[in-house]
């Protein structure tokens, strides 16, 4: 008999998430189910629920929101290989992603399908809930370092690569998408130089900067350039509003790759016409030999294993159940710094 499942629906927009039974969805060939212990809020989920259509206009209504969760397998299907019931797992869960776009696959629910390949195993030293921020935004910080169609850098290893020598720029390093990427940089043999709030340096330069500069000073960016003199720079990869304008700046005063792979939000102003730019946009997430696909196959099991990559920033845990999942929308809302907005289940 298939287990009682429950979800938090998002209905339309300017509606609060209603909880309500669910149907539980066995996992096709590629797919598993897991048994979610804790989920993480990324601000696409409360800004659809604000803006409606006018955000991800594919979505159908009603529909189960949610990217990050971390949980048991509970079964797995004909084709999986790596996975079986019982393991503790953590995955993106793509069910709002265009190739997706199905209930089934939203993380916000009891029981969620997700795909083999965007799933990874950790060790039981880690718990679910700091596990669980990492999905959405190591992906996102993936593909923007090591996709061909953005900075193309050479993939992460376990151990780490040996220092190549080049250096990058990492904007917002305390931000859930900052701190993953700096780690894949390292992790891949790169230099890392990113900015932060000076409350958040020591852990930026914890998780491997080797320079954190404030981004509220005026002169921010003439100082990373200044760091960087007689290094090679392999490019930028910009996070929250500013970034794009800061890492500009620095790839102009510096020899090397004129690119800015832009995890957002977009610069109202535009990009910058004397710098290649591109916003991230996961178009190909859904392949199995996608470049995030072997980050979560190849390095992640082994660098969680190890130590070598550290969940961050920390999970913010705001309540218990289906039920709180609301308020944490509305704690996001409000701003968030060097934290994540989580809730068991």
């Amino acid at each position: 008999m298939a287990p009682s499942n429950q979800a938090a629906f998002l209905t339309g927009p300017k509606v609060p998430l209603e909880v309500r039974e669910a149907p539980y969805t066995p996992p096709g060939p590629n797919e598993l189910v897991v048994k979610s212990r804790a989920v993480a809020v990324n601000v696409v989920d409360p800004y659809k629920q604000i803006l409606g259509d006018a955000l991800l206009p594919y979505i159908k209504w009603p529909c189960i929101q949610g990217e990050d969760l971390a949980g048991d397998v509970i079964e797995v299907g004909s084709a999986v290989t790596r996975f079986k019931a019982g393991d503790r797992v953590t995955s993106y869960a793509v069910g709002t992603m265009p190739f997706a776009n199905r209930q089934a696959e939203g993380a916000f629910q009891n029981y969620t399908v997700v795909r083999e390949h965007m799933t990874t195993s950790f060790p039981s030293s880690v718990s679910y809930e700091r596990v669980s921020v990492l999905p959405l935004c190591l992906a996102t910080a993936a593909y923007g370092l090591f996709h061909h169609g953005f900075l193309g850098l050479d993939l992460p290893t376990s151990p780490a690569a040996s220092p190549k020598g080049e250096a990058i720029v990492i904007t917002s390093g305390s931000s859930s998408v900052g701190a993953s990427a700096i780690q894949l940089a390292v992790a891949a043999g790169y230099e890392v130089y990113s900015t932060a709030s000076p409350r958040n340096f020591e852990l930026v330069r914890r998780i491997g900067a080797s320079g954190v500069f404030d981004y509220h000073e005026d002169n921010c960016a003439d100082a990373i350039i200044n760091a960087l003199k007689g290094k090679k720079i392999v490019g930028a990869l910009a996070i929250n509003a500013g970034g794009v304008a800061i890492s500009a700046k620095v790839l102009r005063g510096t020899d090397g790759v004129k690119y800015i792979a832009d995890a957002g939000p977009p610069p109202p102003e535009g990009y910058p016409e004397d710098i290649k730019s591109r916003f991230i946009d996961l178009l190909d997430l859904g392949e199995p030999d996608s470049v995030v696909g072997k980050v979560f196959r190849d390095f992640l099991p082994k660098a969680l294993e190890s130590g070598q990559l550290v969940p961050e920033p920390e999970p913010w845990i705001v309540g218990e159940g289906l039920n709180s999942l609301q308020e944490a929308y509305d704690i996001r809302l409000k701003g968030v710094s060097a934290k994540k907005v989580v809730v068991v289940l």
